[in-house]
């Protein structure tokens, strides 16, 4: 009777172990993935906010214009001495970006995605300043105008 009870005592403590073992697995599961999803939203919002901000710093001598394209606000980064300049827009929920030539339409299907966003606005304040308005917050650049 003792060797039985002996057995049922090992067979329910090592199932209590499993189980616990199970649910710290499952937990770890669920609290890494969490972690992920932050951490992706945190890198969407880096790129979102601070993409623009980098780019309009990068190449400080270029004009900075806000212009309408096809219903779209499009911020263009001209580079005047080539003639091309970037086309950063928001279409179907992502800022994209793209490279063109000046003056012609922005080539939407060729674009690259920045990031995703449920807002996207652009002003020029006064003082040369941009203001980058989203879902996800606000940025503002000043622009070096000369």
């Amino acid at each position: 009777m003792k060797k039985i009870f002996g057995d049922i005592i090992s067979t329910v403590t090592v199932a209590v172990l499993f189980f616990a073992i199970l649910m710290l697995v499952v937990f770890s599961a669920v609290s890494y993935q969490r972690s992920v999803k932050i951490s992706d939203a945190n890198g969407n919002t880096r790129a979102v906010l601070s993409y623009i901000i980098t780019a309009v710093k990068a190449d400080e001598a270029s004009r900075v214009t806000i212009q309408d394209s096809d219903g779209m606000q499009v911020l263009v980064i001209e580079n005047e001495s080539t003639g091309y300049g970037q086309q950063i827009f928001y279409r179907d929920g992502k800022v994209q970006e793209n490279y063109g030539r000046l003056g012609e339409p922005v080539a939407v299907d060729d674009a690259l995605v920045i990031g995703e966003a449920g807002l996207f606005r652009l002003d020029l304040k006064a003082d040369n300043l941009l203001q980058i308005t989203t879902d996800l917050g606000s940025s503002y650049v000043h622009l070096n105008r000369g």
